[in-house]
């Protein structure tokens, strides 16, 4: 998390719901269990958590939570990438939504070799997939654009823009729109001070 601000706005929430003293130390803890993540990650885990438990949570608990909707958002934009990979095939540039996606893809050898893997290699790309998403995700920078397809990469001399297919990814986060009402509430009343 790199919001500072809005870290302690929603530490004073939780020490307000939970009735607990938020001490420098409690906030240090804390800030260094989630600076690794992104924000909005960290913030939804907030929100979760806020409406969730019982007991003011400990860091164990950030961190399981932040961990499985990872893997979960991994996994859902591997689906996306083999639905996408058999509906478009490697010869064509595509645009996911998440752009940690293209990163990972590329990282991975681009998405022309991608389109190249054999059934067989499936379950042990999907593995180097899910843990260089993992990574990347956790990281500030720059992704690519989109992922060259054959026909742009072939004909790149010939012709000036690419076509490029967007694809959609599901959301791996089941949950949090039903919460989203108590969520804005929070918000408003922590907005107030």
């Amino acid at each position: 998390m790199k919001d500072e601000n809005r870290f302690r706005e929603l530490m004073t929430v939780l020490g307000e719901i939970h009735d607990r003293q938020i001490t420098r130390l409690l906030l240090d803890v804390y800030w260094r269990i989630l600076e690794p993540f992104p924000d909005d990650a960290c913030i939804r885990a907030f929100h979760e958590l806020i409406g969730r438990v019982k007991f003011f949570p400990k860091p164990a608990e950030f961190l399981e939570l932040l961990e499985a909707r990872q893997g979960d958002q991994a996994t859902s934009a591997w689906l996306d990438i083999v639905a996408a990979l058999k509906r478009y095939g490697n010869y064509r540039s595509v645009r996911f939504t998440d752009p940690v996606i293209h990163s990972a893809i590329e990282a991975m050898g681009g998405w022309v070799r991608f389109g190249l893997m054999e059934e067989r290699e499936r379950p042990w790309r999907q593995k180097e997939f899910e843990r260089l998403y993992a990574i990347l995700a956790n990281r500030d920078g720059n992704h690519p654009a989109y992922l060259a397809g054959i026909h742009e990469i072939e004909n790149a001399a010939d012709y000036g823009v690419p076509e490029v297919i967007d694809v959609g990814v599901r959301s791996g986060i089941k949950g949090i729109a039903e919460r989203k009402p108590i969520m804005a509430w929070i918000e408003e009343a922590s907005n107030d001070r």
